[in-house]
């Protein structure tokens, strides 16, 4: 048995299920982000100094919603899996 692999696979599965288990808490950042942008287009004033501007500059990811976390999350578990299964072969 090769317990690199092992614990490889094993430290892929438990990175994995945060995607599983607190999806919203990893896409909460892109609703918040549209959430105050559409604030400071409505007329709201900024908390800081050209906070529009950066809003603007450096949106969050706009692939991360909630499906596809959990998508990912899947396939690196199924990843970890093999690793494995693998590793109980060598």
């Amino acid at each position: 048995m090769d317990w690199t692999l092992a614990l490889t696979g094993m430290l892929v599965i438990i990175w994995s299920l945060s995607g599983l288990w607190r999806p919203e808490k990893n896409v909460a950042s892109v609703e918040g982000w549209r959430k105050r942008l559409n604030e400071l287009k409505a007329g709201a004033s900024e908390s800081y100094f050209e906070e529009r501007r950066q809003l603007e500059a450096y949106p969050p990811p706009e692939h991360a919603t909630i499906t596809k976390l959990r998508a990912v999350s899947l396939v690196g578990m199924s990843i970890g899996a093999i690793l494995i299964v693998i590793s109980a072969f060598r």
